[in-house]
């Protein structure tokens, strides 16, 4: 009797602290984690990066006196140098691709017309009328939707212009306070990990960070290697039918794919069906057999590199994305699982090292 008793209150403490972790992680990502969003930034770089260049710097003699902290500023500016080198390359990619999608326009709007006309054709025999009647009531709901896309646009294009600004000041402000939080966090890296391991609590805190940066360490490896398979496969399939683009949609497929809830076939499913429609079979085929490859890559790839080391199923990721999304929006994607992930450790820290005595 006293034994169920004890399992019994064991569950409803275990219970308590599972509510309690939940509410507290909503609680920081809802109104801490906007506030803090630089800092936390400069210490997730600082915790990956500091020990690769103690290591650097203990080889090549420079962890010591004046030498050390002239390493580390150096070191942290070619990292975020080269970030922005990176970041740059690949928005002058997306600019130039966007350019030549919109110098294109006329030829794209010509096949999606031809496309329709098609399609309208086919349920004007279906529905035995006179051919052309469901071709001009499209084309009459198009211009409806072309005139009044204009004049809602053309409002708006003002006020958001002036929102624009602001984001971007924002953002470059908040750059300035990650580099300059990074460098400080980085040099006095030991200082703040040896004052956090002079008590429990930071001794608990430290063997958090520690086995959730082990352990989103081998989610991002392993999601960056599925990305990669599937970013050559995809752009192997759309070069293979000659689509213009496809240094640009095999990465996006790629990145789509990487989002459990939305998957590889959010675009080449419409792809394979826009193909039959358009009677091009051999492309539809092919965005069938990329479709399947991306699935047979994410089913051998996946359980071998995540649910060994991370330890998460996909079912909780789908679960915490999900509702990561109903309370944070489209960042709950993100949000969700790291959510998940490091209340699953602190759990574990938990019930490892007797924090309910």
């Amino acid at each position: 009797m006293e034994k169920t008793k004890i399992q019994i209150n064991n569950r409803m403490k275990n219970i308590l602290v599972l509510l309690i972790l939940t509410v507290s992680i909503y609680l920081v990502f809802r109104y801490i984690l906007p506030l803090g969003v630089p800092f936390i930034i400069a210490g997730v770089v600082s915790v990956l990066y500091y020990p690769f260049l103690r290591k650097i710097g203990k080889k090549t003699g420079l962890w010591s006196g004046k030498g050390k902290k002239w390493f580390l500023v150096f070191a942290v500016v070619i990292l975020y140098l080269l970030l922005f080198l990176l970041a740059g390359l690949f928005g002058g990619y997306l600019l130039g691709q966007g350019q030549s999608i919109l110098l294109n326009f006329p030829f794209y709007q010509a096949k999606i017309v031809y496309l329709i006309k098609n399609c309208c054709c086919e349920v004007d025999e279906l529905l035995h009328v006179t051919d052309g009647v469901s071709f001009s009531y499209m084309a009459s709901m198009m211009d409806n939707v072309k005139l009044d896309s204009l004049s809602e646009m053309l409002p708006k294009v003002t006020s958001y212009s002036v929102q624009v600004a602001e984001k971007a000041f924002q953002v470059l402000f908040c750059l300035i306070i990650t580099i300059i939080a990074t460098f400080f966090m980085i040099q006095d890296y030991d200082g703040i990990r040896g004052k956090m391991l002079e008590s429990e609590p930071g001794r608990g805190v430290c063997r958090v960070i520690g086995k959730c940066k082990d352990t989103l360490k081998a989610y991002v490896k392993a999601q960056g290697l599925i990305m990669l398979l599937d970013g050559i496969l995809c752009t192997g399939a759309f070069l293979l039918i000659k689509q213009p683009y496809a240094l640009v949609l095999g990465p996006l497929v790629a990145v789509v794919d990487a989002l459990p809830i939305l998957g590889a076939g959010l675009i080449l499913i419409p792809a394979m069906i826009i193909f039959l429609l358009m009677k091009n079979f051999f492309g539809a085929v092919i965005m069938l057999l990329a479709y399947l490859g991306c699935l047979l890559i994410r089913q051998l790839t996946e359980p071998r590199m995540i649910s060994g080391k991370v330890g998460m199923k996909p079912l909780y990721t789908i679960i915490s994305m999900y509702a990561g999304f109903k309370l944070f929006g489209v960042c709950g994607f993100l949000l969700g699982p790291v959510g998940m992930l490091i209340g699953k450790e602190i759990y574990g820290v938990y019930q490892k090292n007797g924090f309910q005595q």
